[in-house]
């Protein structure tokens, strides 16, 4: 190599170096102190295009439950992002059956020989030395004819895989399904407690102020009045705490709708009754349909199936292969001294090769190894994931039979603790009960307003995490599973 050339080489490997050195990542230079991101890395990360937010929805009206599902299926992060998975598991799919068909590939090639021949060049007539270019295509074509069953097992493994994203895509639905539907009943929990609040501050109010009226009249002590007084600042307390709430569970509700935050909208009450109680014998029923139909559950099912084909893929790998194939080469000469012996030439090559991998250091023999202990864990998996799932069947079951009870209970007490209020609150003012009476009831009525609304909220929180946990969410609502209270 001649100088020029040389220098040239070393100027690109250096400019290569350089290149290099600018978008180099150094990790943190200390366990206690934060590790700071290159300029090159700030500068990308300003250019990082930001998510193109979709058309908004009209807001006009209140929202239903149905129109939230709606909005938060076509907004959520994570719905899109289990798409995504199974698409590129059936990407995958595509890849693997591809080995069953034959592989045409085209090259090209610029080779350079210098030859030297110890002959008796003053007799021949020819340089000792001579320089041959060659350049041309080639074609070739190879077709796997058999191998013990590695690639029917990877399409299988493949397939199954696809399955399993498909589930879990489904599961992935009914989670969100889930989410919205306990945001959406917790926002409508949360504007109820603030009205229940503003009522308590005004019974507070009407109480404090008969209290002063009758103190100021001489009919009662300070201390009535200093009660009274008290629990009406209690009562301004929890009117607070309940607005905190209602912003809180708006913010998760916004979250879930894909909305950016401090959008304004208003929720349509649920006009669902409350359902009954589901008799005893659904319980069995419940949890087979549950193992039947449940998303994840068959998402295990079909990744079982998948390592197990994994498994009978990777023992093939212990046997040989045979391949069908054939080249054809098309070169052109050039030369730089000595005679011209060839202008071009034609190569054509057919072949039946077999190949087998007597020893790779065990490589094949530890594959299939994993591969059966991955096929093992699955199995284990599936088993731990039906009980888990029995279980909770089990527990949502008598969650929700619990809360309707606690329903009916609350709204008794509610009943209940109103009329106590009003006569407490005529008996005070006419003076035969005192302020203690008077507080007790009213406290009394508050505690039945939050535990009627918490009652409500839990039944259809409750119905939606059945249904959840028997599989049967859909975007149409929390139904009873199929063949409950039949």
């Amino acid at each position: 190599m001649n100088k020029p050339s040389f220098l040239a080489l070393a100027l690109l490997f250096g400019l290569a170096l350089l290149i290099g050195g600018c978008r180099s990542v150094a990790p943190p230079g200390a366990p206690d102190s934060p590790w700071t991101p290159p300029d090159w890395a700030r500068r990308e990360a300003a250019r990082d295009p930001e998510p193109l937010p979709g058309p908004p929805p009209d807001l006009s009206q209140p929202l239903t439950l149905a129109r939230c599902v709606d909005i938060a299926l076509a907004n959520s992060p994570s719905t899109r992002k289990a798409w995504n998975q199974a698409r590129a598991a059936a990407a995958g799919l595509g890849r693997a059956e591809s080995l069953r068909y034959p592989r045409l590939s085209v090259s090209g090639s610029v080779n350079y020989r210098r030859d030297h021949f110890n002959l008796q060049t003053e007799v021949l007539g020819i340089d000792a030395d001579q320089d041959v270019f060659t350049y041309g295509p080639a074609l070739e074509l190879t077709y796997l004819l058999f191998d013990f069953g590695g690639v029917s097992g990877g399409i299988e493994e493949a397939r199954q895989a696809l399955l399993a994203a498909n589930f879990s895509f489904n599961r992935s639905l009914q989670n969100l399904l889930l989410e919205v539907q306990k945001a959406y009943y917790g926002l409508n929990s949360a504007e109820a407690a603030l009205q229940a609040a503003e009522a308590d501050v005004e019974d507070a109010r009407t109480a404090d102020e008969a209290a002063r009226e009758r103190f100021q009249a001489g009919l009662s002590s300070k201390l009535d009045k200093l009660q009274a007084g008290s629990s009406y600042q209690d009562a301004l307390y929890r009117l607070e705490q309940a607005r905190g709430g209602l912003e809180a569970a708006r913010a998760e509700l916004t979250r879930l709708l894909g909305f950016p935050a401090g959008t304004e909208y208003e929720i349509a009450g649920p006009d669902a009754e409350i359902p009954p109680e589901l008799p005893e014998g659904d319980l069995a029923l419940l949890v087979e349909d549950g193992l039947r139909l449940r998303p994840d559950i068959a998402a295990l099912r079909a990744g079982l199936r998948s390592r197990q084909s994994a498994a009978s893929a990777a023992r093939s790998a212990l046997y040989p292969s045979l391949n069908l194939g054939g080249r054809a080469d098309h070169l052109w000469y050039g030369y730089n001294r000595g005679p011209e012996l060839y202008d071009d030439s034609y190569s054509y090559t057919g072949y039946l090769a077999l190949k087998w991998d007597i020893f790779t250091g065990f490589a094949d023999r530890e594959l299939a190894r994993q591969a059966a202990a991955e096929r093992d864990a699955a199995r284990e998996e599936l088993a731990a994931a039906e009980l888990g799932a029995a279980a909770e069947i089990w527990t949502r079951y008598y969650a929700y039979n619990t809360a309707v009870r606690k329903h009916t209970y609350s709204r008794a007490f509610l009943d209940s603790a109103r009329e106590s209020y009003e006569l407490a609150r005529e008996g005070y003012e006419s003076g035969l009960k005192s302020i203690l009476d008077l507080l007790q009831s009213q406290s009394a009525l508050s505690a039945a307003r939050s535990q009627l609304i918490a009652s409500e909220r839990g039944v259809f929180v409750a119905l939606a995490e059945l249904a959840h946990a028997a599989g049967t969410l859909t975007r149409e609502g929390a139904a009873v599973p199929p063949g409950a209270g039949e």
